[in-house]
């Protein structure tokens, strides 16, 4: 059977819940990692790399929490057999906080989900804006890490997501389709936006050998034609592990931790830990959207 961490929503429940997270806060964090995962397409595993390398990150001795920022879908919740009563709408709304629509999912993450029937964060004006800015910074600094799962593409939503994250990892496979819309997103962010370093997973490859092969023809692309630097996180192996993971609703470090690609996230997730001492603040969610509020209420908005 498979298994759901189902959030019960009657008032007490909630109330009782929210309680019981605010007890377990820990001391705010001096430092928030906030970490955007993008891809140019569809269906190349970006979500199941946001929820796994959280998990990694966690078993790291850190606080993660995931933003699920497809508003209009809820991807992660679903990959997580989480049943949610509220989301980020009910916030918008005014009607819960974010203390009472977070989840908490296996291996002591947290989420985030997304909120149904809210097509693009661009689309909000600036009051809901300035409720999404408060909520996601009083919540952000008790955890070590923000990992936010974008919608793939280039819409207008995505690229202000990316754009708000202190780093950019996008999601590739050896795919042509992928690798080209890959480098369509790389451009949109750098040439519009500013953006000037990306790191860069390869997933669903044969070995080592064809993921840095996927990475070496988005780099030549790159470096021809845009003025950006890539960095190679690392590769995550075809795996029957991981399809059979999903249908289950469970992560596959849960399940097979062990396996091929299970070792492959918990090595990106280590890759990405050990740099965190070294790591050079550019400006996390919270200044992105003061930044933008300010702009649009200068324009009169």
């Amino acid at each position: 059977m498979t298994q759901s961490y189902i959030i019960e929503n009657s008032q007490e429940d909630s109330d009782s819940k929210n309680e019981g997270f605010q007890k377990q806060r820990r001391k705010v964090k001096d430092f928030t990692r906030v970490i955007s995962f993008t891809s140019g397409k569809g269906g190349v595993g970006k979500t199941n790399t946001v929820v796994n390398t959280a998990i990694a990150l966690s078993r790291l001795g850190n606080e993660v929490l995931i933003l699920d920022a497809d508003l209009g879908l809820a991807n992660v919740d679903i990959l997580l057999g989480l049943q949610p009563r509220y989301t980020l709408q009910d916030v918008l709304n005014g009607s819960r906080t974010i203390d009472d629509i977070i989840l908490h999912g296996p291996q002591g993450i947290s989420i985030i989900p997304a909120a149904s029937g809210v097509e693009s964060i661009c689309e909000l004006n600036v009051r809901s804006k300035q409720l999404l800015l408060s909520a996601i910074e009083n919540i952000s600094l008790d955890f070590d890490y923000l990992l936010i799962d974008t919608r793939a593409g280039i819409s207008s939503d995505v690229m202000y997501f990316n754009s708000a994250s202190s780093e950019i990892v996008v999601i590739i496979n050896p795919e042509p389709t992928s690798l080209t819309d890959a480098y369509a997103v790389i451009k949109v962010l750098s040439t519009h936006y500013g953006e000037k370093s990306f790191s860069v997973v390869a997933n669903d490859v044969r070995d080592g050998n064809e993921g840095k092969w996927a990475f070496q023809q988005l780099q030549r692309a790159v470096d021809r034609f845009l003025k950006v630097q890539l960095r190679y996180v690392g590769h995550v192996p075809t795996d029957p592990s991981v399809s059979e993971a999903v249908r289950k609703q469970r992560t596959l470090l849960e399940l097979y931790p062990s396996s091929p690609a299970g070792l492959a996230f918990n090595a990106i997730a280590k890759k990405i830990d050990e740099e965190r001492a070294e790591y050079r603040i550019k400006g996390g969610m919270q200044f992105f959207f003061r930044q933008l509020l300010d702009s649009e209420q200068r324009r009169g908005f």
